[in-house]
């Protein structure tokens, strides 16, 4: 009588020996094109896909329902992370077409000051995500302009979600940027009278996905800012 092969049992996401992936698939013809590719990640090494980004679809859908519920994303981002989310200012300057687009959208006249915030909004030091932020500093209170003048206030705690509205705009037809999983553009629009404050870009990574449940706790799935993302 012959003794089946026993199957090895990798640990919950590693990686299976090398031709195990393989040998256990159905047919080629009908290898879902994902399942094909982590396949020949076996013969470039398995770091090669990461298994995590695979395993991902379901909190990228979660992520994006919580922001459309809310007008302030700071406050989801804040739902994720045990101490006051910061921002960490990265420049006061936006291109000129960037420029452009946000005076044309908040209908600004050519002469109003309009003033650009470029930040990432960090949890523990750990970057979350990435805005550009071109508002109208004269719609906002004395109290807002002051907190926004430090540099690590988050505009929508700055200005305070129950006295903004957010309009959703439609993102630009292309990919993404590297490593950004959520790209949002809105106009907020002050509740008392509906003027636009602000024209925003929000881009979020992978590290917005897991909440940081204890503060000092490790987040595996981190992606460390490489610098400053490219012009939107």
């Amino acid at each position: 009588m012959t003794t089946p092969k026993s199957r090895s049992h990798a640990h919950p996401g590693s990686c299976p020996p090398k031709g195990e992936a393989l040998a256990h698939l159905p047919g080629k013809s009908r290898i879902l094109p994902w399942m094909r590719l982590f396949s020949i990640a076996h013969f470039l090494g398995c770091a090669a896909i990461p298994l995590p980004i695979m395993a991902q679809p379901t909190a990228i859908a979660t992520l994006t329902q919580e922001l459309n519920q809310r007008d302030s994303a700071t406050a989801v981002l804040q739902q994720r992370c045990p101490i006051p989310i910061t921002a960490r200012l990265l420049g006061a300057d936006a291109p000129a077409s960037l420029h452009n687009e946000a005076r044309h959208a908040l209908n600004a006249p050519s002469d109003g000051h309009l003033t650009t915030r470029h930040v990432l909004l960090l949890c523990e030091g750990t970057a979350l995500s990435e805005a550009w932020n071109l508002y109208l500093p004269d719609r906002l209170t004395p109290q807002a302009r002051t907190l926004l003048a430090d540099g690590h206030t988050p505009f929508g705690r700055a200005v305070g979600e129950g006295h903004f509205y957010r309009q959703r705009l439609s993102r630009p037809m292309g990919s993404l940027p590297p490593l950004i999983i959520i790209e949002n553009r809105a106009i907020l629009r002050r509740k008392a009278d509906g003027k636009p404050l602000a024209y925003l870009i929000e881009r979020y990574n992978r590290a917005a996905l897991t909440p940081v449940t204890t503060p000092g706790a490790t987040n595996l799935n981190v992606v460390p800012h490489q610098g400053r993302a490219s012009a939107p």
